[in-house]
C-alpha cells in the first residue's frame, strides 16, 4: 500500500512539473512578417480611417554588435468604412528597432526619430525596456517605457492564459491610477506595440489607442495592397452577400490552382478549400455552419491574392 501511495505521489509530481513547464513556455514576439494594426479611438470622431496604422517586422540589423529586428510603420485606411481589409496610404518607414531576451523574457526597443510615434512615450534613440513577461501578480512595472511617467506605482493585478488573435498567450493585467490594460506575451499590449498604456479620464482625455488586429506571420487577411484591391474589383465577384447558407464566387483570373480561405475578425481560418480553374471560374461555398458575423474571404492564385468582405446573416436579414 505504501509503495502504491509513493508511486502515485511521484506520478502526480511528474505531471505537475510537466504542466508547469508547458505553462511557462515563452512565446517569442519578434520574427519576420509579424504585423500589428493599431487604431485610435477618438471620442470626437470615433474610429477615423485616418487614425489607423500598422507595424511590420522585417529584417535584422546590428547596433554596437547587438542584433535587432527592424520595425516598419505605415498608415492604413479601409475601402469598407471601418472594416478590413485595409490598404496603405503611406509608404513603410523604419520606425524602430526591437530585440528580446527569451531567457529573461524581456523585450527592449530603440525608437527612431521618424514620423508616426505620436502615442509612444519611449525615448528616441535610446534602448529602453518595453515589456517584461517574467512578471508575477503584485510586481511593480513602472520601469517600462510603455507605461507613462506620472502614473505612480503600476502593478500586475492578475494573470492567466487565453487565445488571442488565434494564438495561445499569457496575459498580465496592469492597474494603477492612470494605466490599465493587459500585456500579451509574444504580442505586446492591449494598447498596441509602442503605444503608451494610458487610460483616458473621461472629463479630460478623449482618445486612446488599442490593438485592433494582429497577424503572427506573412498571411494577413486584414491588409491588402492597392493593386490587389483594383484586381478584386475587376476579377472577383461574390454573391449573395450578405447570405445565410451559400455564396457563389466568380473569378476571372485563369491561373490554377485556386485556394479559398475564410477568416473571422480574429484571424482564425474557418474554411479552406482548393479549386481547379479548368472550369468556368465559378465556385459555390457552403457557409451555413459558420456563426453569424463578418468574415474575410481570401482567394489565392499562383501570383495574386484577392480579398472580399462577406457577411453571414440571419435568413430574415440577408438580402
Amino acid at each position: 500500500m505504501t509503495k502504491k501511495i509513493l508511486g502515485l505521489i511521484f506520478l502526480f509530481s511528474v505531471i505537475s512539473a510537466t504542466r508547469t513547464t508547458e505553462a511557462q513556455t515563452y512565446r517569442p514576439m519578434l520574427q519576420d512578417s509579424v504585423r500589428w494594426i493599431i487604431v485610435l479611438n477618438d471620442n470626437l470622431t470615433p474610429f477615423s480611417d485616418d487614425d489607423r496604422w500598422e507595424y511590420f517586422a522585417q529584417g535584422d540589423t546590428l547596433v554596437e554588435n547587438i542584433l535587432y529586428k527592424k520595425i516598419y510603420h505605415r498608415f492604413l485606411e479601409s475601402k469598407y468604412g471601418k472594416q478590413p481589409p485595409f490598404q496603405a496610404v503611406s509608404p513603410y518607414v523604419l520606425f524602430g528597432l526591437m530585440r528580446e531576451d527569451t531567457l529573461t523574457r524581456q523585450v527592449l526597443g530603440i525608437l527612431l526619430p521618424t514620423e508616426g510615434g505620436y502615442y509612444s512615450e519611449c525615448p528616441t534613440g535610446l534602448e529602453t525596456l518595453m515589456y517584461d513577461f517574467s512578471l508575477n501578480v503584485g510586481d511593480t512595472i513602472n520601469h517600462f517605457c510603455t507605461i507613462p511617467e506620472g502614473c505612480g506605482e503600476v502593478n500586475i493585478n492578475s494573470m492567466g492564459e487565453l487565445i488571442m488573435f488565434g494564438i495561445s498567450t499569457q496575459w498580465f493585467e496592469v492597474a494603477s491610477g492612470c494605466s490599465w490594460g493587459r500585456l500579451y506575451e509574444g504580442i505586446g499590449s492591449s494598447y498596441g506595440l509602442w503605444e503608451a498604456m494610458f487610460t483616458p479620464v473621461k472629463s479630460q482625455y478623449l482618445s486612446y489607442t488599442f490593438l485592433e488586429y494582429y497577424c503572427p506571420d506573412a498571411v494577413c487577411p486584414f491588409i491588402v495592397g492597392t493593386k490587389e484591391l483594383e484586381a478584386n474589383d475587376r476579377n472577383l465577384k461574390v454573391f449573395p452577400n450578405p447570405t445565410n447558407d451559400k455564396i457563389t464566387i466568380e473569378i476571372s483570373d485563369t491561373q490554377s490552382p485556386v485556394e479559398m480561405m475564410i477568416y473571422d475578425a480574429k484571424g482564425l481560418c474557418h474554411k479552406s478549400q482548393q479549386f481547379d480553374q479548368s472550369g468556368n471560374g465559378t465556385f459555390q461555398v457552403d457557409i451555413s455552419s459558420l456563426p453569424l458575423g463578418i468574415y474575410l474571404l481570401q482567394i489565392q492564385t499562383k501570383s495574386t491574392t484577392y480579398t472580399q468582405k462577406i457577411i453571414k446573416a440571419n435568413r430574415a436579414t440577408a438580402y
